[in-house]
């Protein structure tokens, strides 16, 4: 359980120079990994006729569906729209939505916080229309105070331009913020934009390719997320 009462978070996180916290939504927030890689598969088979392997389709997540369309090379080359590729998985996503699982210790974490007047930000790789889609099955949309999404930068995760977004927003600086997220994109795009970041062992990523991404803090289970971002847990 995640026990908060009778705590002050924010003065808690501000004893580790924390100000703001920043979270990734797909393998943090909610459990969208078999989705993610089911729909990928079948977007592969049926355009373009072939697809990876699944332990290469989990690397794919954590970067925007429209680079996840070209994985397999510019789908223009197989006669394919990308956008239409990318309406297909959409719409086969949202038919098999029930796959999803929203993963309540974490939504629990962000809202505790957020209540406790930490300024809070969502920078996911999803695009504006899968954001509209799963953000209302999250229920945490009081407790955000900004989104960022793959639309609203030129260049998303892993480049660090939606994490520097969501500070400008925030104003905050790096050094005061906590990027939270489940793959190597994510750390790649903390890293490189100066914050520091918590690795959540319960997503896409592998916890052992994580681990060599030297996170500041790793997060084993959800219901450890307070302790750990509060420096009770072991970094």
């Amino acid at each position: 359980m995640i026990e908060t009462a009778g705590t002050d978070l924010q003065a808690q996180l501000l004893s580790q120079n924390t100000r703001v916290l920043l979270w990734d939504i797909d393998g943090t927030l909610i459990d969208t990994t078999t989705l993610i890689v089911s729909g990928l598969d079948e977007m592969y088979r049926r355009f373009i006729g072939r697809t990876l392997e699944r332990d290469e389709l989990r690397k794919l997540i954590g970067i925007p569906l429209s680079a996840q369309m070209r994985a397999l090379g510019d789908p223009a080359e197989y006669g394919v729209d990308i956008g239409g590729m990318s309406r297909e998985f959409i719409r086969y996503y949202e038919t098999h939505r029930h796959l999803e699982r929203v993963i309540e210790p974490a939504i629990l974490a962000l809202r505790r916080f957020h209540e406790n007047g930490v300024p809070t930000a969502l920078v996911t790789s999803k695009n504006r229309t899968e954001l509209s889609n799963t953000l209302p099955r999250l229920g945490i949309t009081k407790d955000v105070d900004t989104i960022v999404s793959a639309d609203d930068v030129r260049n998303p995760k892993p480049a660090p331009d939606s994490i520097i977004m969501a500070l400008r927003r925030l104003e905050a600086d790096p050094v005061d913020a906590v990027f939270i997220g489940d793959t190597v994109h994510d750390l790649q795009a903390g890293g490189a934009a100066g914050v520091r970041c918590c690795a959540v062992g319960w997503g896409a990523g592998p916890i052992e390719q994580l681990m060599e991404m030297k996170p500041d803090y790793l997060c084993i289970e959800p219901d450890q997320l307070v302790d750990t971002l509060v420096g009770r847990c072991d970094r």
